[in-house]
């Protein structure tokens, strides 16, 4: 089962001993699943089965099914009553046996009174009904899951290039991350020549560095975050819903976003931090709609 947004729409109409059905539905996007379910009277009973088939392919979201028929509760035909047309011919037989008149009942005679002639209702059982039902309504979910395959697809196309912007962005951190204890060893040279008549010792300019190398290492921080979008990117080939799995690991990533910047002492890579961020977000707003 390939990523799937929780947004859809599928559509699928049957005819049917029992009337023509038209079985839509239409999903968006919920933290949970919830549905709704709209259904002919006669077919009430079919609830359960009906849910039982969409929470079969559907995880997440919120679900409207609406099902309508071409009749109302009951099929109806055409057919006669056969007490009626007994007693008819009954009485046709007698009073020609009474007043010794000649012929045979036949139809025509039959057929000046039509009052025997009457319609009767035809119902179908819960198990003939989902025997009906039930082609239709998998065509139509059938046709919701392509749409919300479809759907998917440009997004994750969008979200790779999110995570290569990520890649990048991070690149661009690991390579300007050792420049800064140099750089820092030479400010706080700078400082202390400002600060003091006499020189320090060397050692303890070193130990000083140490400290603030050790304070603004950011190494872990960068290899989770590699790990992070490694992980994001194998999630789009499991055949399983990974919406909820990816928001969590949203949380993790924009953890190391925030240590990033909170630990980088450089305006260069806090920039950069807050670009982590921002493409975080992006993708926290794609994936709202992924089940």
């Amino acid at each position: 089962m390939p990523i799937r947004s929780m947004t859809g729409f599928g559509l699928a109409e049957g005819e049917t001993p029992s009337g023509t059905y038209r079985v839509e539905i239409r999903g968006v996007n919920n933290r949970f699943l919830e549905m709704q379910i709209r259904q002919p009277r006669f077919a009430a009973n079919l609830e359960q089965k009906i849910k039982k088939e969409i929470t079969s392919v559907v995880s997440r979201g919120s679900v409207t099914v609406l099902i309508s028929c071409d009749r109302e509760d009951e099929d109806t035909k055409l057919t006669y009553d056969k007490s009626s047309v007994e007693n008819y011919v009954r009485i046709f037989r007698e009073v020609k046996d009474v007043y010794e008149l000649a012929g045979e009942v036949s139809l025509s005679d039959l057929l000046q009174f039509s009052d025997f002639i009457k319609t009767e209702s035809v119902e179908h059982n819960d198990e003939e009904l989902w025997k009906h039902l039930r082609p239709v309504l998998l065509k139509s979910i059938a046709s919701f899951q392509q749409t919300r395959e479809a759907e998917a697809a440009y997004m994750v196309k969008d979200l790779k290039k999110i995570l290569d912007e990520i890649a990048q962005i991070v690149e661009k951190v690991e390579t300007r991350a050792p420049q800064r204890i140099p750089e820092y060893a030479d400010a706080l040279n700078n400082r202390i020549d400002k600060m003091l008549s006499t020189s320090v010792e060397p050692q303890r300019i070193a130990a000083e560095v140490a400290i603030m190398a050790d304070r603004i290492d950011i190494s872990e921080e960068c290899t989770r975050m590699r790990a992070h979008i490694k992980k994001f990117s194998e999630d789009f080939e499991l055949n399983e819903p990974v919406g909820k799995r990816m928001g969590f690991l949203l949380q993790e990533m924009n953890r190391e976003a925030n240590t990033i910047g909170s630990k980088s002492n450089d305006t260069e890579i806090s920039h950069y931090s807050v670009s982590l961020k921002e493409n975080i977000e992006k993708i926290r707003e794609q994936i709202q709609n992924i089940e």
